[in-house]
């Protein structure tokens, strides 16, 4: 990105006094500014902010709950602390700047200073502009590296290795309750050859050490008990033990050990509670913190415990991003406005928090699959018992086709593990679901632009060669049709996809985005909708119990169904598809959702 503000915070010469000074800037010049700020009584305030967030996840209407007041009065604190002077006048110009280049600011901090790490500067709040800065423009935590590598050239599929490790002794994981959504979600991508994914489950040290060696991974994926250890300043990680208890893993540790992998993952998921938390004295000793340090290019992580269905919110939205060619940075703004989508009140979309090392953030340059290949269909995805770990063969190079068939020597989707332990650590599959979904996505999206099938731009429909191919299911043997993709506005009541229904065909349908179902600022939802019940006054005929402002489709504007995020339509008749959004009041509705239509035979 190249509309960027990056901020370099140092310690000043008195206790409580610090440096801002501005490193990059897409407005020019170099202001310093001094600024005073009281860190301890910050941090003296985390545990109530993160019940405030926790609590904030029930709707509610008014204009500013009360739970918002300390999230906002804190933010507002931060940013008045660093945009200061020169500092300050440099930020509003560079915003303008990237404003008329039609791109966002990329806000970039590089937190220098002990106990400047453990403030949650997600909450930064611009007064003037009445705004959090997360939610505007992408925020990243960086790191700074003697040689930050460049976008990795690879070619499908992305290897993904997941970890898994609910040790003895501490709450155990729910390995069952996500097992159908995420085989549901990975399955086109693994039978397309995009992603390999792989398990390691009830993971010890030697266990782990083995599997990174095995072969090259792209990303890792932790599932499980993550914690801060106050004494010795430094995350910890529980791995399982030789007794099958807890082995805590201290975050150098844990490095040392990722980088045993050639190539070391360049993104790695921190997917347990307090992983993104870092001492007041050492800015790098928190887990996601100290890998960036140690080399790994991007680390995604949590500084605040989150709830379920502000993680599955967040994956929407990071996977929406990301398939869409965005960067991880904006995967992760991204992310946080699909949180808002959940209710007005919720102040979730604080809690995530992303280290980039150096100045790259687009981490991956991945090839594009053969056409052939891209349409060719494969058995169903097998997934193995819950205890029984996947094994893959000692592949020393990485794969160029894609993965075997399915069965004992292929690739397997066991379950995800799901749950939360004693002291509150939330485990759940909603980041690892953004993880895998948007590296198939990115894969899509580079296989589309040398196709070329970005001549079908958001907003301008189908083309009449896509209709045609969509209109009618590929005899057997044949070659897939080309998927549809066009835009729906939130105002829509129907409006025709060009996408022809027929008895005998299935319309994989997907959708992505977002739309505001009201002029309120915090009206947000992707496509999803409402969860709330008590909106359910507002749905079209027809669909009483689903949610209100998603998307629905029907047939020739009768026969509604839910779509949503997505759904597989075996059409009863014949008759041409339609979409809109499940609203009886569209007056005040804007923004549009991406609708892409694939069909085959039943």
């Amino acid at each position: 990105m190249d509309t960027v503000l990056e901020l370099e915070i140092e310690p000043g010469t008195a206790p409580g006094e610090f440096t801002v000074r501005v490193a990059r800037s897409v407005a020019g010049g170099e202001p310093t500014a001094r600024f005073t700020l009281d860190v301890d009584a910050l941090l003296a305030t985390r545990q109530q902010l993160e019940s405030v967030l926790l609590a904030s996840s029930v709707s509610s209407r008014r204009i500013l709950p009360a739970a918002e007041v300390s999230v906002q009065s804190t933010g507002a604190m931060l940013f008045d602390a660093i945009f200061v002077g020169e500092v300050a006048a440099t930020y509003r110009a560079s915003r303008a700047v990237a404003a008329d280049r039609g791109r966002g600011l990329q806000i970039r901090l590089r937190l220098g200073a002990p106990g400047l790490a453990a403030l949650p500067w997600e909450m930064l709040y611009d007064r003037d502009s009445q705004a959090y800065l997360c939610r505007q423009e992408p925020l990243v935590r960086q790191v700074e590296g003697a040689h930050p590598p460049s976008a990795l050239a690879i070619k499908p599929p992305l290897q993904v290795l997941a970890v898994v490790s609910s040790p003895r002794g501490l709450q155990p994981l729910d390995v069952a309750v996500e097992r159908e959504h995420l085989e549901e979600a990975l399955a086109q991508h693994v039978r397309s050859g995009r992603v390999r994914l792989e398990w390691v489950e009830h993971a010890s040290w030697e266990e782990l050490h083995d599997r990174l060696l095995r072969r090259p991974w792209h990303v890792l994926h932790f599932i499980g008990h993550g914690t801060f250890d106050d004494a010795a300043d430094e995350g910890l990680i529980a791995l399982v033990g030789s007794d099958g208890r807890a082995d805590f893993v201290n975050a150098s540790s844990l490095a040392d050990l990722l980088h045993e992998a050639s190539p070391t993952p360049r993104l790695v998921v921190l997917n347990s509670c307090e992983s993104g938390a870092s001492s007041s004295d050492d800015p790098f000793s928190g887990t996601a913190a100290a890998l960036a340090r140690s080399g790994i290019q991007s680390v995604a992580a949590m500084q605040f415990t989150i709830s379920d269905r502000a993680a599955l919110a967040f994956a929407r939205g990071f996977y929406t991003a990301l398939a869409n060619g965005r960067t991880i940075d904006e995967a992760m703004r991204s992310g946080r406005i699909g949180i808002l989508g959940l209710g007005r009140g919720t102040l979730e979309w604080v809690t995530p928090v992303l280290y980039v090392r150096g100045p790259d953030t687009r981490l991956f340059d991945v090839a594009d699959l053969p056409p052939e290949d891209e349409a060719a269909p494969t058995a169903p995805v097998v997934a193995a018992p819950v205890d029984t770990p996947s094994t893959p063969p000692p592949e020393a190079a990485e794969p160029s086709g894609p993965p075997e068939p399915p069965g004992p020597s292929g690739p397997v989707v066991p379950s995800v593990p799901s749950g939360r332990d004693g002291r509150g650590r939330l485990i759940t599959t909603g980041i690892v679901l953004a993880l895998v979904l948007v590296l198939g996505g990115v894969a899509t999206a580079v296989y589309r632009s040398v196709r070329g099938d970005d001549a079908t731009a958001l907003g301008t429909g189908p083309t009449t060669s896509q209709t045609s191919e969509a209109a009618t299911a590929p005899e057997s043997g044949g070659e897939a049709p080309t998927p549809v993709e066009l835009a729906v506005p939130g105002d829509t009541r129907w409006l025709a996809s060009g996408v022809t229904c027929a008895p005998g065909t299935t319309l994989d349908i997907s959708a992505s985005g977002t739309i505001q179902h009201d002029q309120s600022a915090d009206s947000t939802v992707g496509p999803d909708g409402l969860t709330d019940e008590r909106y359910h006054q507002y749905n079209v005929e027809g669909l009483p119990d689903a949610n209100t402002a998603g998307l629905i489709g029907g047939l020739d504007e009768s026969e509604p169904f839910f779509i949503g995020t997505g759904v597989s339509y075996d059409c009863p008749r014949d008759g041409e598809l339609t979409l809109g959004i499940n609203d009886i009041n569209l007056e005040a509705n804007s923004g549009a959702l991406t609708v892409t239509i694939a069909s085959r035979p039943t």
